[in-house]
């Protein structure tokens, strides 16, 4: 499985994994922010990064 990437529209931010997003819970859904300068990121985007680990290896 590949790993999913996100360039930040705001800052321009490589996003690849949960520590690089912001949670904003009080919704039905959450929202996600990019970390370093507040951008909202697609959610859907956004969980699939957030499911990552921060420095996994791919598998053979």
């Amino acid at each position: 499985m590949t790993r999913t990437t996100y360039t930040c529209d705001g800052c321009g931010a490589r996003l690849d994994n949960e520590k690089d997003l912001r949670k904003l819970d009080g919704t039905k859904r959450p929202q996600w922010q990019c970390r370093i300068c507040q951008t909202t990121v697609p959610s859907v985007v956004a969980e699939r990064l957030s499911h990552q680990k921060q420095n996994a290896q791919e598998q053979r």
